[in-house]
């Protein structure tokens, strides 16, 4: 169990999966970072921000989509409001708080590439 002062750091690691897996399923191009590639004094808000601000744009294109990546698109979209912290971590994260970005990241990577796995390669 993560340490519950890192909770919303872990809840940012895991909205920046979602919204990659978003992001793969409806064809936005690009390969989700790997958890070690985070910059060690990064800010989630800045990590979350761009792909967030795309989402509306990317759920328009998965609509248009075969069912199976739109159902899976969708499924994932509803996801996003338990994964929103009470405010976006937007300091500099200390080692403790990127481990904990990086571990909820990996963590919800791997559900939805177990839920999701063949729709998710490009």
């Amino acid at each position: 169990m993560p340490d519950p002062a890192f909770h919303d750091h872990v809840l940012a690691g895991r909205l920046l999966a979602a919204l990659w897996t978003v992001r793969l399923l409806t064809a936005g191009g690009g390969t989700p970072p790997e958890s070690g590639t985070f910059p060690p004094k990064a800010m989630p808000s800045e990590l979350v921000g761009g792909e967030l601000k795309a989402l509306t744009g990317r759920l328009l294109t998965a609509r248009g989509r075969d069912d199976d990546r739109w159902k899976a698109a969708a499924e994932v979209f509803r996801e996003i409001p338990d994964l929103l912290p009470k405010k976006l971590p937007g300091k500099n994260m200390s080692e403790a708080e990127l481990k904990a970005f990086a571990d909820g990241y990996d963590a919800q990577r791997a559900t939805h590439a177990e839920k999701y796995g063949r729709l998710l390669e490009q």
